[in-house]
């Protein structure tokens, strides 16, 4: 079985941040789910078609078709896995103990009021994915990429509304699963307010990592 590492967190704790950090540091696949759901769908490829009829009816993608778009996106050749944004609902929580051999989960433990602030600090660059935030990591040029000098977007999913949405489905099917994990034995909670630096240094001393 692959080993399995999971950042578990209400949306804007930080978790695609650190899981790209610790992704460089160990050497793991980094897999963002929402990121790969945009990309299939952007790509028209089989599975971004299935994403995008069950999208587009405003209902849910299945578990089957998530775990479908996890197992074609793994590389033959990772050590291991960091998953950011799954799982997030129990029967994904259960495949993911029963196919992968799950080393820990992060929790990373963030108010809804900080989250809001975050999340409606966000930017993103439409042309090749840079993501900014208006006080943590501003683009030099206000509004502009630093990379390709597009001009920076606000994601659909980041929008007032959605936002609000967001976070109601986080406590109602994504929440439970910390209780899941801290039975599981494998669970670490971290303090998500403090500086990016602090939460990655908290993370790397973690014992299991080695």
């Amino acid at each position: 079985m692959t080993d399995a590492i999971v950042f578990l967190g209400i949306q804007g704790s930080g978790k695609g941040t650190q899981a790209k950090l610790l992704a460089e540091h160990t050497g793991f696949q980094h897999i963002n789910i929402g990121d790969l759901l945009r990309e299939h769908i952007s790509l028209a490829t089989d599975i971004g078609k299935r994403v995008g009829r069950t999208i587009s009816k405003g209902s849910l993608v299945p578990d089957d078709l998530v775990f479908e778009l996890i197992h074609t996106s793994l590389h033959e050749d990772c050590p291991g896995i960091i998953f950011d944004g799954f799982p997030r609902t129990m029967p994904q929580a259960k495949h993911l103990v029963a196919h992968y051999r799950l080393a820990r989960v992060y929790y990373l433990d963030l108010s809804a009021e900080q989250a809001i602030i975050r999340m409606e600090g966000r930017r993103v660059c439409p042309h090749c994915g840079e993501n900014y935030h208006l006080v943590h990591h501003a683009p030099k040029q206000d509004g502009i990429c630093d990379e390709c000098s597009t001009k920076l977007v606000i994601r659909a999913d980041d929008a007032p509304a959605a936002i609000k949405k967001r976070i109601e489905a986080f406590y109602k099917e994504t929440y439970a699963l910390k209780t899941y994990f801290e039975e599981l034995g494998v669970l670490k909670s971290i303090a998500a307010d403090n500086p990016v630096s602090e939460v990655q240094a908290l993370i790397w001393a973690d014992a299991l990592l080695g």
